[in-house]
Parts: C-alpha cells; structure tokens; sequence
C-alpha cells in the first residue's frame, strides 16, 4: 500500500496536467496579469478582488488535490511559477486570508486548540509579540533568509473542516467504530479509504479530538508529544470518551497476543528446520549431531507449549471481557424493558386480582352462551325430525297409490281414506318392495312446492 507521501509525489509529476486550473489560467496574457504584483485597489477596484478572489480559490483546489490542508508561501511559489515567473502578490493574498480567518499560522492554530485560557493570553499578549519582532528584526540582518529557510505554514480552515467531516463518517463505520489501537494502524487503515497526507491526518485526528469526537492517548518521543492511541467511541452520544485503564489493558494485551503469534510463527519455523537438519546428520550418519539437534528440537516444543498456553489464557481473558460488555447490554436492555412494563401495568390499571375476576366472567358468560345455543339446537332439531317423518309417510302413500294405478296383476288393494293409512300396518310383500324400490326417485323440489302438492293431494 502506498503511503500519502509517495501517493502525492507522484501526483507531483503529472500536477500540471490533471490540476483543475481556471480556464483563465491557460490565457498567456490573464496568466501573466495573475502573477504580477497587486496594484493599489483604488485604481481598479474590480480588477483587484477579481485577481484576489482567484487566488483565494485556487489555493483552496491546491489543498483539495494534495489532500492536505496546510501549506506554505514557498511552496506555492514552487507550484504556480511558470516560465521563470514567480508569483508577486503572494503576501496580499495570504494576508487577507488571515484577516478573514480563512487560514492560520500552524504555530497559532496547534496552540490555541491545546492550550488553557492562560496560556492562549499569555502567548497572544506576550511571546507571539517578542517573537514576531524578533523575527522581523532578524529577517532585516539576514536579508530575507530566515524566512526561506523556516517558512510559514499555514492552514486552510476551511478544507481541514471539510477532511474532518469526511474523516469522522469513515469513523463511524468498522473497523474504526468502538476500537483501540495505535496510531500507526489507524493511519495506514486510513489511508486505504482517503488520500491524505501524513500531516493532515495527524491535523484531523487532534481536531477531532479537540471536538471530543474521539479521543487519543499520547507518548513522549524525541523530546515532542506523538499520538500513540487513537480511541473510537461505539456510541456517536457517549459522554465518557477517554481512554480508560481498562482500555489500555485491553490494548496491552491485544499486543502481547500479535507478539506471542509472532513468536509461535517463528518457533514452528525453527522446529521444521530443527527437524530437516536431524534427517540430513542421520543420513550423513552423524548420530551425535542428531541428538543434539533433536534435544534442541525438544525444546522448541516445550516452549512452544508454554506459549500457546499464554495465547490461550490472554485470548481466554480478552474473550471474557467482550462477554462481559455484551452481557452489560443485556442486562440493561432487561432493565429498561422491565421498566417499560412497569409503567405500562401501572397505566392501565392491571393487576392480578382484576385480571382473575376479569377471566372468571368471560367464561361464565361463555358457558351460558353455550348453555343457550345447546337447548336451541336440540329444539329446532326435534322439530325437524317430526316433520320429515310426516313428510315421509305422504310421500311413501303417494308413491303407493301411483304403483296400484300403473300395475294389474300385482296390484295392492288401497283404501279410499288415504289419509288414515299408517305404513306400519299396510301389507307389504318382497315382491312390491323390490317394485317400489325400483321407480323410487329422489325429488329435486323445494319444501315449499313439496307442501303445496300434498296439500293437493289431500283435497
């Protein structure tokens, strides 16, 4: 993976060419006019802000390109010069760009967002003063060479706020969200979603920080301040960010892990060679030398046990101690659910007693819905079977009647009074039965017109 560094000095050798210049900047005669000093603004007031404007934005689309938002005066000079010609009016720009708060010293900015109230006056009132005067003192006797050789660096307000807005959503996401690590892996996983320089990301990390956005943990090297951990809060609302004890103690631990794998990696290696120079002596026939390699690879074993034996108890605790977070949530989620219910209960007015009486009355009143659909039932059924054997038995001595009409030699005598026959006394032989039997047919009409012919036949 390529680092910001070398990602931008490539961009360096085909700037000129993928660099979104203003169309105006290609107009030989415009271009030259942009490079030349600023005149005084009474003389041509348009002309002014138009060539001020210009160079405001274009130092904005340097910074946006390079993916850094600091830069100095001279190296702006280096990247706009064109045909020997050096950009003149450098110095009203960047003037007026701190008079509007577009950009700032690096110095200023770095320590009026790391000191207290009473360093911030002291250094505004007192030092930065002594030093300016310093400084322009010593420019006059070294004509000019102090300022090439330590040149200004300023900061563009504007992009950093920009890279920072970008820089913290990438934060919000894995495998940034809720984790601790160094410094150095935070930036090279970084640099694999954004092109950003080294400088910048260091300058967006502390802004961040600043912002309590996140937070981070520094060491003392080289006589300075660097960031050693970086801490990404799992929750955007959480009001403790700090980096906790128990925060460094998973990070140490985290560590000895990778190093314990590392070491396990390198012993696997040495038993492997420990084991082809033993078959390389025993096929030399160098039996003394086997045995000494092979004490030797006894060892690694033994140690090798030993170490995964610590790999497992540290991988035993960082696992413990991501179950106890988790099991936290969840008591909480207990919690504030019991909670909720609580207060849904007491809302409503529910409790035992009321839902038992409640219970006991639905299924009374279902009992004796019951009870009530029951005695209908068996009414409206006894009713029915009455009728249909009545029906019945009109419709067997219609049937009758219709087979003594149509057969002689077989026919039954039928009394006039059909009225009075009863089915059960009227002799039948198994000869009539098979008959009737045969010429029976099932009615398709409806009890209404049924009703409506035995009223016929009966008159």
């Amino acid at each position: 993976m390529l680092s910001a560094s070398k990602l931008n000095r490539k961009s360096d050798d085909d700037f000129e060419d993928h660099f979104p210049y203003p169309t105006c900047w290609h107009d030989n005669a415009r271009r030259q006019l942009l490079l030349s000093p600023f005149r005084e603004r009474d003389l041509n007031p348009e002309g002014f802000d138009s060539k001020l404007k210009f160079w405001v934005d274009l130092i904005e689309k340097y910074c946006i390109y390079k993916g850094d938002a600091s830069f100095s005066k001279s190296e702006l000079k280096s990247r706009f010069t064109r045909n020997d010609r050096v950009p003149s009016c450098l110095d009203i720009v960047l003037s007026h760009m701190e008079k509007q708060k577009i950009v700032c010293d690096r110095r200023d900015y770095e320590f009026d967002r790391n000191s207290t109230w009473t360093g911030w006056a002291a250094y505004k009132l007192i030092k930065k003063p002594v030093l300016w005067a310093f400084e322009i003192l010593k420019s006059n006797v070294v004509a000019n060479k102090t300022s090439e050789s330590h040149p200004v660096e300023y900061v563009h307000l504007n992009v950093l706020k920009n890279f920072c807005k970008q820089l913290h959503e990438i934060l919000k996401k894995p495998p940034f969200l809720g984790k601790v690590q160094p410094y150095e892996v935070f930036a090279t996983d970084v640099l694999k979603v954004m092109l950003l320089s080294d400088s910048c990301i260091k300058l967006c990390t502390e802004a961040l920080h600043y912002e309590r956005k996140i937070s981070l943990s520094y060491k003392r090297t080289y006589n300075e301040n660097s960031i050693y951990l970086i801490k990404v809060p799992a929750d955007e609302n959480e009001l403790d960010i700090r980096i906790t004890e128990g925060d460094l103690a998973m990070h140490n631990m985290s560590v000895i892990r990778m190093n314990l794998m590392g070491q396990l990696k390198d012993i696997e290696i040495k038993i492997e060679e420990s084991t082809e120079k033993i078959r390389q002596y025993l096929q030399q026939n160098k039996r003394q030398m086997a045995k000494y390699q092979l004490r030797s690879k006894h060892l690694l074993e033994r140690n090798y046990e030993k170490q995964s034996l610590a790999l497992y108890n540290i991988e035993a605790l960082l696992s413990s101690v991501e179950e106890a977070k988790h099991n936290n949530i969840i008591l909480d989620a207990y919690k504030y659910g019991s909670k909720a219910l609580h207060d849904i209960l007491d809302a409503s007015n529910l409790k035992y007693d009321n839902a038992t009486e409640i219970i006991s009355e639905v299924t009374e009143t279902i009992e004796t819905h019951k009870e009530l659909e029951d005695a209908i039932g068996n009414a409206n059924l006894n009713i029915l079977a009455s009728n249909e054997d009545d029906e019945l038995e009109r419709e067997l001595a219609q049937l009758i009647k219709e087979e003594n009409s149509k057969t002689d030699s077989k026919s039954v005598p039928v009394p006039s009074n059909i009225d009075t026959i009863k089915f059960q006394t009227m002799p039948v032989t198994d000869e009539l039965v098979t008959h009737m039997l045969e010429k029976l047919e099932v009615e398709q009409e409806s009890p209404s017109k049924k009703s409506e012919k035995l009223l016929q036949l009966n008159s």
